[in-house]
């Protein structure tokens, strides 16, 4: 990471010197975010360990930790190796592990920092016997969750007799047995989602008994429902804990997560703020209502929706105002490997070659892995730092 403030530089507008196009993330959001999401889920007492996969950015989980994150889930055993290495030994690996090494690793890191806690998904008797394998190979300790999916979802045993069965398995094998864990996101809506959460909460009681010393876990938890999961749990044990695992709400977005955050049908609780920009210039506008701006696939997400555009940077400086175009008026209708088509209606800005595009982006996901060094601006454009992503 670099730092003006520590470098003695001083403090430079994105466009003084930016090679375009690049992303960027707004300080001011990430702070109200971040205060917003660990304010909610102590509230309502959870646990939180937000998805670093999300944006893999080692400054931005050491700022989640900071704000209260028990520490963070991950999407595979190499993501989990770049949170430890940059110092956090609270983990979830939110999938069950088969490959050897990465068992291995996982079961050997109670041998390394005994303070540590991390933890893995089981949802078969193959992943429960290559847990043992590896737990044995290592002299270690393997501690796991068994998660509960739902037909026609993604992965997670199928139903509440197979959860208990696969909780038995795992326990008689002599892995460390945790509690039980599921992800209501890919659900259509709020009250099936809630629904399923409660099946989950139910086997979270029965297999009680198997889980070993005063506390027991249920983890939950994308960007979209987790209202629901609040809701469910609500009644739950003193000795059950709930960890939620969230990641999108640190950056939000400006289409797929803003029109279902748990905070527009909850006002009440919070609100979440985008802080992502992708800056791009105008490079041709070839006809009447159209014109191109060199960014494409490679820079900005596309998956859940399309990029919207924020601003107008007339003459592509800071030294102009920027320009919101009126809603409607200058929009994305596609993306090629370096190139945004916009379509210029009625109301839109006159865009001319050398102009600055500033796109708000749909799914943050998708963004982050396309970059590998973000700056983060003051609400003046200013750069206060440049963190790095690790993908």
């Amino acid at each position: 990471m670099t730092n003006a403030s520590t470098t003695g530089a001083p403090p430079r507008h994105v466009l003084d010197d930016a090679l375009l196009p690049v992303m960027t993330l707004r300080e001011s959001a990430l702070a109200h975010n971040t205060a917003v999401m660990q304010a909610y889920v102590e509230r309502h007492g959870l646990l939180f360990a937000p998805h670093m996969k999300t944006h893999m950015a080692p400054d931005l989980a050491a700022r989640q930790v900071a704000a209260g994150a028990w520490g963070v889930t991950v999407a595979s055993v190499p993501q989990a190796v770049v949170a430890w290495e940059h110092g956090v030994h609270r983990i979830l690996v939110a999938n069950e592990v088969l490959d050897p090494a990465g068992l291995a690793w996982l079961a050997s890191r109670r041998s390394v920092d005994p303070a540590a806690d991390v933890l893995c998904y089981v949802d078969s008797g193959t992943g429960v016997a290559a847990g043992v394998a590896a737990q044995d190979a290592v002299g270690g300790e393997l501690h796991v969750l068994v998660e509960i999916g739902f037909p026609g979802g993604r992965t997670g045993v199928r139903s509440p007799a197979a959860a208990r069965d696969l909780a038995a398995t795992a326990h008689d094998a002599d892995l460390v047995l945790r509690g039980v864990a599921g992800y209501e996101g890919g659900l259509p809506g709020v009250d099936t989602a809630r629904d399923y959460v409660s099946g989950v909460l139910a086997v979270a009681l029965a297999i009680r008994p198997l889980v070993p010393g005063p506390r027991a876990l249920l983890s939950m938890g994308g960007s979209a429902w987790f209202d629901a999961v609040v809701d469910a749990v609500t009644a739950r044990p003193e000795d059950l804990d709930v960890l939620l695992r969230s990641g999108a709400y640190l950056t939000h977005d400006d289409g797929f997560y803003a029109a279902r955050t748990p905070f527009g049908r909850q006002p009440a609780e919070g609100s979440l703020r985008a802080a992502i920009e992708v800056w791009g210039r105008v490079t041709s506008c070839p006809e009447p209502g159209l014109a191109f701006v060199a960014v494409g696939k490679r820079d900005i997400s596309f998956d859940e929706g399309l990029p919207v555009v924020r601003q107008v940077r007339p003459g592509g400086t800071g030294a102009v105002d920027p320009l919101v175009p009126p809603p409607g008026a200058v929009t994305v209708t596609r993306l090629d490997d370096q190139h945004c088509y916009l379509a210029l209606a009625d109301g839109a800005p006159e865009l001319v070659p050398g102009d600055v595009v500033v796109f708000g982006i749909s799914h943050p996901c998708t963004v982050f892995d396309k970059w590998r060094q973000v700056h983060v601006l003051d609400d003046d454009d200013t750069v206060l730092r440049t963190i790095a992503t690790w993908f």
